[in-house]
């Protein structure tokens, strides 16, 4: 028999059910070739029904006598052991025992157990026993999350230890089973926090947040006559389960639904609204008067989708509820308000920015999520590459100058410069920003928030903040000549601006401010990088399906990087993506550097088509280009990249 790893007898990236006919085709390669090892590596996520097909079919080859391991297996298929504790049926190579179940910590209570293993100290552990005797309803693992003491996969591989149970965290090793439906109310599981993830036959494998509570696994095995076996996961990664199995849930039309009038108050409805609309993923809601109707919509991935309708009496009832807590003036529905909400349940912690405007049916209101949770991903981690990740580096890391970010609403323009500052900001120097709103605060950044009403404006603001000695001032966005004028006077009396800009592509930014009145000579020597981004859906990875394209679609877009093999991806629909054949997007980018030759033709005021001209054939990379790179690799599909950058060539 032979021994050998290579992409021809590898498992695939995804095991589901709708790949049997790939590991049937790779097992009719294994029989005939008579190998004895194949690669795990590139399995990112398997289901129920994957992992069975898998063992079935290791199986079937060991009655034939054809004895097969796994070779660097991916934390999917590590994870999917350790949770069922499948030893040789899901047979490893030797680098990878089945060693991962922890043996029981007997006698040892969690804190001396976190003491023994050095993760806290005695005094911190006698400190936290003392505030227990004063609060003892709560749990100790709990409070030492709550004083940073230790973080929450810390506390459950150690829950590992104590209880003799593997850690298996679902959501990021690929191993949530998203259709499984087990008929146990969301609301007892989230309580509980217990997460089933997989099921094989008629055992199901479960994380729990706390393996002590012995509610957790009986109310499994009393609502479904399974077998349960357990797992230890953190609690995070438990709710963002629980989430994503309520989505599509929620997708295959199996959430309940909500009656027009069904006694529900409004507060505990706008709960429900802002709640849904979190675990849906969205990043706006809205809530529309209609005939006789209020409907809820929620803005996921940049479209738009119905979540419910409700009469007219509750829907205006809901509105009122919202401009109360907004503070904004209830009798006035006339005129458009904008107000603010800061929502916190459990461990959900948004701040909602709230706008309403008067509609022939009503007053439509619609609410932005800002998660202040939510951290900024490094600039490395955006999806920018080669020149452009250079260049844009080499902007922000001069010490004057002026660096723009472009592109539509909702382009992710604000969630980019926060990476930015993220990159830059470090104790010696003095940064500020003005926005409005204030999205995500950050540490060290003097952050100031626009006030209309109050006479804070951009061009206020950023005069005052001329005064106050900063290193860097970041504008939320440059919208008209006093703003666009302090910002180049800035960025050449010694300071770094970063700021946002309403136009198509990163060569229009140059004429933009010199429309706004900024003299062309001083946007040629302030302007140091400007960089446009748009947003395309991401494929969802365990339904998305290859597809040949024309020859003629190939041949056109041949220039601007689109592959010629002609195979790409298209999006099918399934449960994990809530049957939308996407699941998130992806940022993609086009950076301009402001080198010598393209700031002499700056100072000549010249046409955006000659500037793009320019920038191109000194190695800018453009939007579509950059799209038809994500569609090259799966990513997208050929559609989204023309939908999202098509414009801008």
């Amino acid at each position: 028999m032979v021994t050998t790893q290579s992409s021809e007898f590898s498992l695939p990236t995804v095991l589901n059910s709708g790949r049997e006919e790939d590991l049937a085709a790779l097992w009719g390669r294994v029989r005939f070739a008579e190998v004895t090892e194949v690669d795990g590596s590139l399995v990112a996520s398997l289901d129920s029904g994957g992992l069975a097909m898998l063992l079935s079919g290791l199986e079937l080859l060991r009655e034939q006598g054809l004895a097969l391991r796994i070779l660097s297996p991916s934390p999917a298929l590590r994870a999917a052991r350790r949770a069922f504790r499948l030893g040789e049926r899901l047979p490893f190579d030797n680098e990878h025992k089945d060693d991962e179940i922890p043996p029981v910590e007997l006698g040892l209570r969690l804190g001396e157990l976190l003491v023994a293993l050095g993760h806290i100290t005695d005094d911190q552990l006698e400190s936290t026993l003392s505030l227990h005797r004063e609060r003892p309803d709560s749990m100790i693992g709990q409070m030492l999350l709550e004083q940073e003491l230790v973080d929450e996969e810390t506390l459950a591989r150690t829950l590992c230890l104590q209880h003799g149970l593997p850690f298996v965290d679902p959501v990021n090793e690929g191993v949530l089973d998203v259709s499984l439906r087990l008929d146990i109310p969301f609301a007892d599981l989230r309580v509980h926090g217990i997460l089933p993830f997989l099921r094989l036959r008629d055992t199901v494998a479960v994380a729990l947040k706390d393996p002590a509570d012995v509610y957790a696994t009986d109310s499994i095995r009393r609502n479904t006559g399974l077998s349960v076996i357990t797992t230890v996961a953190p609690p995070t990664s438990i709710n963002a389960g629980l989430d994503a199995l309520q989505r599509a849930l929620a997708a295959r039309g199996l959430a309940p639904e909500q009656k027009a009038d069904d006694g529900v108050g409004a507060e505990e409805r706008l709960n429900e609204v802002i709640v849904n609309a979190i675990i849906a993923g969205a990043s706006d809601i809205h809530i529309e008067p209609r005939d006789g109707s209020y409907t809820v919509r929620y803005r996921v991935d940049g479209a738009l989708l119905d979540a419910s309708k409700v009469g007219s009496e509750s829907g205006s009832s809901l509105t009122a509820r919202i401009k109360v807590i907004a503070g904004c003036d209830i009798s006035e529905k006339r005129l458009p308000q904008d107000g603010r909400i800061h929502f916190k349940d459990r461990h959900r912690d948004v701040d909602l920015r709230v706008n309403t405007l008067p509609t022939v049916h009503g007053e439509k209101t619609v609410m932005r999520i800002l998660d202040r949770t939510a951290k900024a991903i490094e600039l490395s981690r955006l999806g920018l590459k080669g020149n452009g990740l250079a260049w844009l580096m080499h902007g922000i890391r001069q010490p004057h100058g002026l660096v723009l970010v472009t592109g539509p609403t909702g382009s992710g323009k604000t969630t980019t410069l926060y990476s930015v500052l993220d990159e830059i900001v470090t104790p010696e120097i003095n940064v500020s920003t003005v926005e409005n709103p204030v999205e995500r605060t950050v540490d060290g950044v003097n952050q100031t928030q626009v006030n209309q009403k109050a006479g804070l404006t951009f061009g206020s603001c950023l005069r005052a903040l001329l005064r106050q000695d900063p290193d860097v001032i970041m504008i939320g966005e440059i919208r008209d000549r006093e703003t666009a004028t302090i910002a180049v006077e800035a960025a050449q009396t010694g300071h770094l601006v970063l700021a946002t800009l309403h136009t198509n592509d990163a060569p229009g930014a140059a004429t933009r401010l010199i429309q706004m009145g900024v003299e062309p000579f001083l946007v040629a020597s302030t302007l140091r990088t400007v960089m446009a981004q748009r947003l395309v859906r991401k494929l969802c990875e365990s339904c998305k399906r290859p597809v040949t394209l024309a020859a003629e679609v190939t041949r056109r877009f041949a220039d601007e990087g689109l592959a010629q093999s002609g195979t790409t991806f298209a999006a099918t629909g399934c449960a994990a993506c809530r049957t939308t054949g996407y699941d998130g997007r992806r940022a993609v980018f086009e950076v301009m550097r402001v080198d010598s030759t393209i700031q002499d033709l700056i100072a000549a005021n010249p046409s955006s088509v000659e500037v793009r001209a320019k920038a191109l054939a000194s190695g800018m990379v453009s939007l579509l280009h950059d799209a038809f790179d994500r569609v090259n690799i799966g990513m997208t599909t050929l559609e989204e990249a023309l939908r999202a950058a098509g414009t801008s060539h």
